[in-house]
């Protein structure tokens, strides 16, 4: 497989030009004079830093009918299509992929059952995916998101237990094998990643992604920059208590939003009223939409219980926005009352109430959020990113 070098890789750019290039991403189009107050930069040291990105076509200008009203000038862009970006997601038994351009648009999109969760078995289709998604070998990274305690730029699994995976390298492990620079990054900051470049949170510097499915995860964009944590930790807010009276979690927490909230507990809380085990949660959602009782009951508490979470944080960071996501927003049609009473009861009097958008995202979308974690860590570290490529990639472990 021979590799392009067609577009050149933005990890071999100056730290002023990835500063331009990072926010023309984030929140392009932009005019020279509002990307010059975005940078802290005079407008000649700004104009002369575009000029020969505008010259080799890295960034253009659009129209100037485009700009804002008084604010002349053609404002300026990135061409994204110039550059490839890989992405996955993998959960306890499946592996999804897009490839992107530098601005998050999917371009192709894969998926397959993991064969095994052998770490040489699973590197080895991970492997697979990315000659699929870019046969052309142009792609300047791949960023995978999965469950665990890493750093949103990192290249270990720590503590995945779907997987049973800690501790496990497999950022290098597919980067020896395909010489593509590779980061890990825990799935709802990855997420998080993509809504905050081209989802519902662009245009908020400040916001919080709250997923709630199979787990409960919040991914937090402060400042404009997506944080983890000292210890790559932020957003575990599972076992955050959450009422006094509650049920017991796994970890035996009485009352804690993963008691209330995750997939499980809700089908538990309605299934053993029923005598069924083998209720999901779509499930459990169509007897609530039913009338019956005790599934109505079951998501008023988990609506409540999210509520409460959202306040917690809100609260904590006086945060714009909150965008919900996972494949637990199917109790929002029940729970949405619920949740609203009870932001409202535990909002701090002095703190705004945060916009609340609920965001439909595949696990596709999840991997596009890898991908646009690979283009952020390439703009943000190169000098962890390799440039060393061989001609064809293999399999890891052969």
């Amino acid at each position: 497989m021979h590799r392009s070098t067609d577009a050149t890789s933005l990890s071999s750019l100056r730290p002023t030009t990835r500063a331009v290039v990072r926010e023309l991403l984030r929140a392009g189009p932009l005019s020279r004079a509002d990307l010059a107050r975005r940078l802290d930069l005079s407008p000649a040291s700004l104009t002369k830093l575009t000029r020969p990105l505008v010259n080799s076509g890295l960034v253009r200008e659009e129209s100037a009918q485009s700009a804002r009203p008084g604010r002349p000038g053609a404002p300026l862009a990135m061409d994204v299509g110039r550059h490839r970006f890989l992405g996955m997601k993998i959960t306890g038994d499946e592996l999804f992929g897009v490839s992107t351009d530098a601005g998050g648009a999917v371009q192709e999109v894969a998926h397959r059952d993991l064969l095994s969760t052998d770490i040489t078995t699973a590197a080895g289709q991970i492997v697979e995916m990315m000659n699929e998604l870019d046969p052309e070998g142009i792609a300047q990274a791949l960023g995978i998101g999965l469950a665990g305690r890493m750093l949103h730029f990192d290249d270990t699994v720590r503590d995945n237990g779907y997987l049973g995976w800690d501790d496990v390298p497999l950022a290098r492990l597919i980067n020896d094998a395909t010489g593509v620079p590779t980061v890990l990054s825990g799935d709802a900051r990855a997420l998080t990643a993509g809504v905050q470049w081209s989802g519902p949170g662009r245009g908020y510097d400040d916001f919080a992604v709250v997923t709630i499915g199979v787990g409960i995860g919040v991914g937090l964009v402060l400042g404009g920059q997506v944080r983890a944590g000292g210890h790559g930790t932020a957003g575990h807010v599972g076992h955050t208590p959450v009422t006094d009276s509650g049920p017991l979690c796994e970890l035996g927490h009485r009352g804690c939003a993963a008691s209330l909230l995750n997939s499980a507990a809700i089908s538990h809380a309605i299934g053993v009223p029923h005598g069924r085990a083998d209720l999901d949660l779509a499930g459990a959602v169509a007897l609530a939409e039913a009338g019956d009782l005790a599934a109505l009951r079951a998501l008023t508490d988990a609506g409540r219980a999210l509520g409460t979470l959202i306040a917690t944080i809100v609260n904590l960071l006086d945060l714009p926005a909150v965008i919900l996501a996972g494949d637990g927003l199917g109790i929002m049609p029940v729970a949405r009352a619920a949740m609203a009473d009870a932001l409202s009861e535990h909002l701090d009097p002095g703190t705004r109430a945060p916009h609340i958008e609920e965001f439909d995202s595949t696990f596709d979308e999840w991997a596009r959020g890898a991908a646009v974690v690979a283009c952020q860590w390439v703009l943000a570290a190169p000098e962890t990113v390799g440039t060393h490529r061989p001609t064809q990639r293999t399999p890891s472990g052969t």
